[in-house]
């Protein structure tokens, strides 16, 4: 449309580069819309919606279609919803080259939780997956009409793991540390204290 300033632009998810870009993030957008469970700790300047010099209006965020009670999960346009019945086991950012691509960004966040913990309320016929052929264990779960990460369940290791992103509520857990630090995207900056591994956790 005419006056747009995005008419031109090629938007590219971070996480996809291979290669250190040379370019930094500057700033936070959207951070009124922020997961409870994250800390914004790099000192960037953070923006409430738009950044300043956008022209743009915001959109309303989409509030949960199920009724509030245990902590709720969602894609993207609301086809797939989920509950958190049981007390998280773990909380982590993998920052792996696969977890970057399949999220675009600099890392994964994702929660652990004892496969009877988690029930899908909705949509679950709507799920997809992908497992690359060569990982034993990596496999991603998502929306097959929007797209979006949703949780796998991991019969094998007797939990299931939940992309913190995909939470509409506070978990009551937050991360706890980093793994995969080894294979960190050059241009991501780690900056809170938690504890980091090059590789998995340890056992």
């Amino acid at each position: 449309m005419p006056g747009d300033p995005f008419r031109s632009w090629t938007f590219v998810p971070f996480g996809t580069l291979d290669g250190d870009p040379e370019v930094r993030p500057a700033f936070h957008m959207f951070v009124a819309s922020k997961a409870p469970w994250w800390e914004i700790r790099d000192g960037l300047p953070a923006h409430d919606a738009f950044a300043p010099g956008i022209d743009a209006q915001p959109n309303a965020d989409i509030p949960p279609r199920d009724p509030p009670g245990t902590p709720r999960g969602s894609c993207l346009c609301g086809a797939v919803a989920f509950r958190i019945e049981a007390e998280p086991i773990v909380a982590r950012s993998c920052h792996c080259r696969r977890c970057r691509k399949a999220r675009g960004a600099a890392h994964a966040t994702n929660m652990l939780v004892a496969i009877d913990g988690l029930r899908f309320t909705r949509g679950e016929s709507e799920l997809a997956s992908y497992k690359i052929p060569e990982a034993k264990f990596y496999t991603q779960v998502f929306c097959r009409i929007c797209g979006s990460k949703a949780p796998r369940v991991d019969a094998g290791r007797g939990f299931a793991i939940v992309p913190m992103g995909s939470l509409d509520d506070d978990p009551g857990i937050r991360p706890s540390e980093h793994i995969w630090v080894g294979s960190k995207a050059p241009w991501h900056e780690i900056s809170d204290e938690l504890p980091r591994f090059d590789e998995g956790p340890p056992p």
